[in-house]
């Protein structure tokens, strides 16, 4: 508890468990605890946050009393990132020094607000209450719109169960991913790298494709924000009209068939033989492209929405080459797409080939003030029980299928041996 109660000795008397590290959680910790249903656990804060957002203002508004545990989870987010802050359960408002004691931790898990500080201090008295917090993160305009920029690229590591792990830049779930670009772990079979694209509308082809109001001839692309994952970084380009222009189409619609194909010795029987990947097709509706710095050589496999590629092995030269473009077979845009729902493209990294090239670690000269910035702090025990499973703070419980069965003890061994001796 906080503030209740003599302080126990650090030394001397019965050693007790953390409140976090205790099998059975107290009844005040478990009333704290955050259900959330299958479907936001593949889901990024950022994206959680917006999916619920107006139900959440909806249920806010129609409240009768202060919010205590309701039912709308992403009320429950919120009171539980407010009392993560205050450090105190069930918190009614925090002091201006306490949010500025605990700003590095804020900092790392929302950027977004270590520096709103006044903004949300409706009533400039140095005192953040919770009927301050709550409609601010709700309804600000310039927190939503930061919030929609960081939904649009999405990184993260999927193992072998499917659990997702996010990667973000100031809130590393682990300490070696505190470098500019994560490497793939070893428990890890690919790196995910999505791009949501709104603002785009498609139509028919041979119609304009608009972005933003800007009409996009074939031939011209659009650029993603860069994003770092299995250890490179890099930037999209999406085509959506296709990557050839109009007089390009026209030529190789012209060619004869697969022309380009026999060229490039697509054509050969042999199964030995290796075969270079195919240009991006002149009759596809889009093309997606990745760059990434020369030198680097990857296996990745792209997806335009549900479509996805072959397993390709990509090496990144001064120029476009093949293996970086891809096209989707399809010729239309998907039936099922309506206008003003977002474009989903993105890459699949499922090895870095030049990360074995590079095991050894080199050494660091690094002062202490350099080295705390570089290191992320260690969690402490104790309030963090409070937010268990919170998708905002992700401190989410671990999966059930990545679980382990007891071993069993050497004295249970023996116990199932069967007896030699003679009875």
């Amino acid at each position: 508890e906080f503030g209740g109660g003599p302080r126990r000795p650090f030394f001397g008397g019965p050693r007790q468990a953390p409140p976090a590290m205790a099998a059975v959680p107290p009844p005040a910790v478990a009333a704290a605890i955050v259900v959330r249903t299958g479907a936001d656990d593949q889901k990024s804060k950022y994206a959680y946050f917006l999916d619920h957002q107006q139900e959440a203002v909806n249920a806010y508004e129609s409240r009768n009393e202060m919010f205590i545990g309701d039912d709308n989870p992403l009320l429950q987010e919120l009171r539980a990132v407010y009392d993560w802050m205050a450090q105190e359960k069930n918190a009614k408002k925090m002091s201006s020094w306490t949010f500025k004691k605990r700003l590095p931790e804020i900092h790392k898990k929302f950027p977004m607000l270590a520096n709103n500080f006044r903004r949300m201090d409706v009533n400039s008295d140095g005192w953040l209450e919770w009927e301050e917090f709550a409609p601010f993160c709700l309804k600000d305009k310039r927190l939503l719109k930061t919030m929609k920029r960081a939904r649009g690229l999405t990184v993260y590591g999927i193992d072998a169960y499917g659990n997702r792990t996010f990667k973000e830049a100031h809130d590393p779930s682990h300490m070696c991913e505190t470098s500019s670009a994560p490497q793939l772990l070893p428990w890890e079979t690919a790196h995910v790298v999505e791009w949501r694209i709104e603002g785009l509308q498609l139509s028919r082809r041979g119609s304009p494709v608009y972005y933003g109001g800007v009409p996009l001839r074939p031939g011209q692309s659009i650029t993603s924000q860069p994003f770092s994952a299995g250890g490179v970084t890099g930037f999209f380009r999406f085509y959506p009209s296709g990557f050839w222009t109009e007089s390009q189409r026209r030529k190789k619609q012209g060619q004869v068939a697969s022309s380009d194909e026999a060229a490039a010795g697509l054509l050969e029987q042999e199964g030995t033989m290796w075969k270079p990947h195919p240009l991006p097709s002149p009759d596809s509706w889009c093309c997606l492209g990745v760059f990434a710095p020369q030198g680097s050589r990857l296996v990745v496999r792209y997806f335009v929405g549900d479509t996805k590629s072959e397993t390709r092995h990509c090496y990144w030269m001064g120029s476009v080459h093949a293996s970086q473009v891809w096209s989707p077979p399809e010729q239309g845009t998907p039936p099922h797409w309506q206008p003003g729902d977002a474009v989903t493209v993105g890459v699949e990294i499922l090895k870095n080939v030049n990360s074995g090239l590079h095991t050894k670690a080199t050494n660091l000269c690094m002062t202490a003030a350099s080295r705390r910035a570089k290191r992320p702090s260690a969690t402490t025990p104790g309030f963090t029980g409070l937010v268990s499973g919170s998708v905002l703070l992700n401190q989410r419980p671990p999966a059930t299928a990545t679980t382990m069965a007891k071993s069993r003890s050497l004295p249970s061994l023996q116990a199932a041996r069967p007896s030699t001796s003679p009875s």
